[in-house]
């Protein structure tokens, strides 16, 4: 299929100048290059040609007698291609094609999936999740804990009387005043029993 744009001209502007001097102008390294072609054949290809087919031939004879086995193989193209290949090889490409995706069963997919190329990364994935989102929970869960115990310790403030905060602040102003006094008398006594006078002190 050819399509046609009639109203679609070429632009000529960026193409590479075909005479010389615009050439040598616009790009001089490539105007330096040498114009020969490197397919041409020789002057004398054509007169010699005849010469080195004779040569040919007479090297075939030479190896036809001193290798009469090799000589004697027949020269013929093994690779034929048989007759109207082409015309349905389509058709069977796409019948192969499509019987190889509705052959896929049940059974040859699970082997699939139980590969350890495909199960490694699932169960790591899995075990991480996992690990996460219990430490995450614990992480949670523990300044709950702390706040439910401040909770139950206010919880039992209020249900003491004030009466008994006040006796029990008390007893412990009074326990620490009798411990003072313990300490001072045991210090008189150590320097009475020691006959220490107050001015060496």
């Amino acid at each position: 299929m050819v399509l046609h744009y009639p109203n679609l001209e070429m632009n000529t502007n960026n193409n590479i100048p075909m005479d010389e001097e615009a050439l040598s102008s616009s790009a001089p390294r490539l105007a330096s290059i040498k114009h020969a072609s490197p397919l041409v054949a020789n002057d004398d290809y054509f007169n010699r040609f005849n010469q080195k087919l004779q040569n040919n031939i007479e090297e075939f004879e030479e190896i036809k007698l001193e290798a009469p086995l090799l000589a004697s193989i027949p020269k013929y193209n093994p690779f034929e291609v048989p007759a109207h290949y082409f015309d349905d090889l389509p058709s069977r490409v796409q019948q192969i094609v499509s019987t190889k995706k509705s052959s896929t069963s049940l059974i040859e997919w699970l082997m699939l999936v139980i590969q350890p190329r495909f199960v490694l990364p699932v169960i790591i994935t899995l075990f991480v999740s996992f690990s996460g989102i219990r430490y995450l929970n614990t992480i949670s869960t523990m300044p709950k804990m702390e706040a439910s115990e401040e909770q139950s310790t206010e919880e039992e403030l209020w249900s003491i009387d004030e009466g008994t905060i006040m006796e029990s602040m008390n007893a412990s102003e009074s326990t620490e005043n009798s411990a003072v006094a313990s300490d001072d008398a045991s210090i008189q006594n150590y320097l009475i029993e020691n006959n220490v006078d107050e001015a060496n002190l």
